[in-house]
C-alpha cells in the first residue's frame, strides 16, 4: 500500500473532502441525532454496567424483549465505539452517527486504494494507465456504490452495515498483504487482517463470516518462520471477537447462533421469521433478479432529474414486505464494477489459483448468498455483495492480461454512467422516499435542489 497510497493520496483527500460535505449537510449538520442512532450510547451505557440491555426510548420499534429486557439486535461495534467518543465529548450522546460513519467511509476509501494499489502493480498498463485507471475505480467506489446512500441516512440500520463494508474490505486488503510479505511484515500483515474480521464480525455477522472462514486458510499458509508469533497474531483479536459475539448473542437471546427474531417488537417480521425462516435458499434467483434487475430509475425535469422509490415485488411467502427497497439496480449504480467483476471470475476461472484463493473466493461467495436468501429486499444490504465484487476486481487488475488493455476504458466510461445515475438515484431517495432522513436534513436537500421556488415557479 505504500506505493500505491502516494499516487491515490490527492483523490483520496478530494473525496474525503467531498464525502464530508455529503455526511454532514454541507458541514452544518455534525451532531443530529439520527433515527435510533442513540441505541448504540444506550448499549455502550448498559457494557459499563455490565448487562446487555438496552433502553427502550432508545430502541424504540426495533427492540427485542426477552424475558421483560429490553434487547437489540444490532452489531456492537457503534455502540464499543461510543465509549471512548462519549468520555472524551459527553456533549455528542446520541449524536456520533455521521462521524462513526465517516470514519467508516475513509477507512473504506484506504482499503480499495490499497487493494486496487496492489492489483495493479503486476498489471500490464503504464505507470500513468495505472494512475488514471486507479483514481477512476476509487472514484467509482465513493459515488458508484452504497457509500452515499449509507453516508446520506446514517440511521441505526446504516451505521452497523458501513462499518462492516468497511472492515471487510480492510480484511481483504490484509488479506492479498499476507500473502505477499514475509517476516515482520507478514506478522504485522496477519494482525491487521484479525483486528478488521474483528471489526466486521462485530459491526455486522455477514460481513465476519467469511473471515472466519478465510483465517483458517490463512494459518495453512503460515510458515515455520515465528509461526507461534504469526498464528497469535492471526487468531488472537479474531477469536477473542467470536468469543465475545457468542457470548453476547447468548447473553442478548439465550442462543449462540445471534438473533431470535421470535422476541421481535415487529409483529410482521417475526410471524414471517417463525414460519417462513431468515434465510432460505427459495429466495436466491428472485432476490438476485430485484438486485441486478434491468430497471432504470424514471427521468422527471427538476432536480435530482431521476425519481425512485419502493416498487411491488409481492411473494407471501419468500418475502416480509409486499414491496422492495431496491431503488436502484448494481446493473446501474455499480455497472463498473459488475462489468469488473465478471472480468475478474473470467480471470480467476482461467487462472492456476491455490487453495487459499479459493477459499477466498468460496468464503466471499457464501456471503453473497446470505444476502440473497435474507427474507427482506433493500439497497443498503446490496453493500454486502461489494466485497466478493472487489475482490473479482482486484483478480482482473492484477491478472495481467491483455484484457485490461482494452476494456479499461470501458470501465472508466461505465464509472462515468454510474457515478451519475447512483448519485442522482440516492439524492432522489433520500428527499424523496427515504423514511429516515432527519428532517432539517431532507429541508436542507430540498433548499438545495429548489424545490420549493421550482413549485411556487410552476
Amino acid at each position: 500500500m505504500s506505493n500505491g497510497v502516494p499516487r491515490f493520496l490527492p483523490l483520496i483527500l478530494l473525496l474525503s473532502v467531498l464525502l464530508w460535505v455529503f455526511t454532514t449537510t454541507g458541514g452544518r449538520q455534525v451532531f443530529v441525532k439520527e433515527v435510533l442512532g442513540g441505541a448504540y450510547d444506550s448499549q455502550a451505557e448498559h457494557f459499563l454496567r455490565g448487562d446487555v440491555d438496552v433502553d427502550a426510548e432508545a430502541i424504540s420499534h426495533e427492540a427485542m424483549i426477552v424475558n421483560d429486557h429490553v434487547r437489540m439486535y444490532f452489531g456492537p461495534f457503534p455502540a464499543l465505539l461510543r465509549i471512548p467518543l462519549n468520555f472524551a465529548y459527553p456533549a455528542g450522546h446520541g449524536k456520533w452517527s455521521r462521524i462513526s460513519g465517516f470514519c467508516a467511509a475513509l477507512v473504506a476509501l484506504f482499503a480499495v486504494a490499497g487493494l486496487i494499489g496492489t492489483a495493479l502493480r503486476s498489471s500490464p498498463l503504464s505507470s500513468r494507465g495505472r494512475t488514471w485507471l486507479g483514481n477512476a475505480c476509487i472514484g467509482g467506489f465513493a459515488l458508484g456504490s452504497p457509500l452515499l446512500l449509507l453516508l446520506g441516512n446514517l440511521s441505526i440500520y446504516d451505521e452497523a452495515i458501513i462499518w462492516g463494508l468497511a472492515w471487510s474490505l480492510a480484511a481483504l486488503y490484509f488479506t492479498f498483504r499476507s500473502r505477499q510479505t514475509d517476516g515482520a511484515a507478514l506478522t504485522r500483515s496477519l494482525w491487521g487482517f484479525s483486528l478488521c474480521a474483528a471489526g466486521a464480525l462485530l459491526s455486522r455477522v455477514t460481513f465476519g463470516v467469511p473471515f472466519i472462514l478465510i483465517a483458517p486458510l490463512l494459518a495453512i499458509q503460515v510458515g515455520r518462520e515465528k509461526r507461534l508469533t504469526n498464528l497469535l497474531a492471526l487468531f488472537l483479536p479474531l477469536g477473542a471477537a467470536l468469543a465475545f459475539y457468542v457470548w453476547l448473542s447468548y447473553a442478548r437471546f439465550g442462543t449462540f447462533t445471534g438473533v431470535n427474531y421470535d422476541y421481535y417488537v415487529n409483529p410482521v417480521h417475526s410471524e414471517f421469521a417463525h414460519k417462513y425462516g431468515i434465510f432460505s435458499p427459495r429466495r436466491i434467483p428472485y432476490s438476485f433478479a430485484d438486485y441486478f434487475s434491468l430497471r432504470l430509475p424514471s427521468l422527471e425535469r427538476q432536480p435530482t432529474f431521476v425519481a425512485v422509490d419502493r416498487h411491488l415485488y409481492n411473494h407471501p411467502s419468500l418475502f416480509s414486505n409486499s414491496d422492495s427497497e431496491v431503488y436502484i439496480s448494481l446493473l446501474w449504480s455499480s455497472s463498473w464494477l459488475v462489468f469488473a467483476g465478471i472480468m475478474g471470475i473470467v480471470c480467476f476461472v482461467r487462472q492456476k489459483v491455490d487453495l487459499l484463493g479459493w477459499g477466498i473466493a468460496a468464503a466471499l461467495v457464501v456471503q453473497f448468498l446470505c444476502i440473497l436468501s435474507y427474507f427482506v429486499l433493500a439497497q443498503r444490504y446490496a453493500a454486502d455483495f461489494y466485497p466478493l465484487l472487489i475482490f473479482c476486481l482486484v483478480i482482473f487488475l492484477g491478472s495481467g492480461g491483455s484484457e485490461l488493455l482494452w476494456s479499461r476504458h470501458i470501465i472508466i466510461g461505465l464509472i462515468a454512467l454510474s457515478v451519475v445515475i447512483n448519485s442522482l438515484a440516492t439524492v432522489s431517495w433520500l428527499v424523496d422516499a427515504d423514511l429516515n432522513v432527519p428532517a432539517e436534513t431532507r429541508a436542507a436537500w430540498e433548499k438545495l435542489l429548489g424545490r420549493h421556488s421550482y413549485e411556487r415557479w410552476k
